[in-house]
């Protein structure tokens, strides 16, 4: 229940966004092959084999893309436009966005709950580091057109913040890991730069749709997707360095 009200605010906050640029995707086939990719990684919780999810996803996401195609093919009234280009784009980026990459989360948790602590800490780590670190030392603009307030300082110390954080958690919990340190350095490396992707593209974004935030749901914290646009360039990473490397 979690999942799916967490699928449906993050797919609504993504499409206020592209709605406020002027775009029209299909708002509910991207709520509908979002919570689909939530169910498929599901599957194993009702005992069916745990590489089920992953090898169905093909599936899922060819299934969404046409889909996709059919619904706006036929779309055209006075209450919705006929479907563009930018509006077919919209819909396809919006299940990728909001419903495949998030489901990874349940796939880090079929291969074990500390895997999940690891990669939430990691990426709260260097959220934590980027903004003291670009507090106290930022200097110098990391891509000022996208995100004025971020800094190279701040990326830098959030990316250390993570690498120490992963390999802390790594030491002392050594058997999930078969005593190898490596791994934390590895997981680190994945959560200090693909989380500060995953914040600048949810960044550009709303830039390009002239929004501060994706949302009101936390106050003044913003959107849900504000909070947790971090982790969806981290979490597939994670999960196929724990499933090839880790646990192979």
């Amino acid at each position: 229940l979690i999942g799916l009200f967490v699928t449906f605010q993050i797919t609504s906050e993504y499409i206020n966004i592209v709605r406020n640029k002027g775009i029209h995707p299909s708002k509910w086939w991207i709520r509908f092959v979002g919570i689909l990719f939530w169910f498929t990684t599901s599957l194993p919780v009702f005992g069916y084999p745990s590489d089920l999810p992953i090898k169905l996803y093909v599936f899922v996401f060819t299934f969404g893309v046409i889909g996709c195609f059919f619904r706006l093919i036929f779309r055209g009234n006075k209450n919705e436009p006929i479907a563009s280009i930018s509006d077919i784009g919209a819909s396809v980026l919006g299940f990728i966005y909001t419903g495949l990459l998030p489901s990874f989360f349940l796939l880090i948790r079929e291969l074990g709950f500390i895997y999940v602590i690891v990669t939430i800490l990691a990426v709260a780590y260097c959220d934590i580091g980027a903004y003291f670190g670009g507090k106290i030392l930022g200097k110098n603009p990391l891509k000022p057109e996208i995100s004025p307030k971020k800094t190279l300082e701040g990326s830098l110390s959030g990316f250390v913040f993570s690498l120490l954080m992963t390999v802390t958690l790594v030491y002392f919990n050594q058997e999930a890991f078969n005593h190898n340190l490596f791994h934390g350095v590895m997981i680190g490396i994945f959560a200090g730069i693909f989380s500060q992707f995953g914040d600048l593209f949810e960044s550009l974004l709303k830039r390009d749709a002239g929004l501060k935030d994706s949302g009101n749901l936390l106050l003044s914290h913003g959107g849900l997707l504000d909070r947790s646009d971090s982790y969806f360039f981290v979490l597939w990473a994670v999960y196929f360095y724990l499933l090839w490397v880790v646990k192979p």
